[in-house]
């Protein structure tokens, strides 16, 4: 059984993501802060990992999330 991931009930507190789980469009472009099409101009410009298909729905690994999410951490630390 998939472990889909649902938007956040809590914006302050949103739930962990699951690092072996997947995540649907949507609730990612909410936790990252961007509309859909953002997300998806973001993936198809390489600069965020493109979704997979999981039974003909395009999913998120949410460890490609968590890394993103260190990664842009990371530089905005060092700028």
């Amino acid at each position: 059984m998939l472990n889909i991931s649902t938007p956040p009930t809590n914006a302050e507190h949103p739930a962990p993501l699951n690092p072996q789980g997947y995540s649907r469009i949507q609730p990612t472009a909410e936790l990252i802060g961007l509309h859909h099409q953002t997300l998806r101009r973001w993936w198809k410009a390489n600069k965020f990992p493109k979704p997979i298909n999981v039974n003909g729905v395009p999913m998120f690994r949410n460890s490609d999330i968590l890394r993103f999410l260190e990664n842009q951490q990371s530089a905005s630390k060092g700028a």
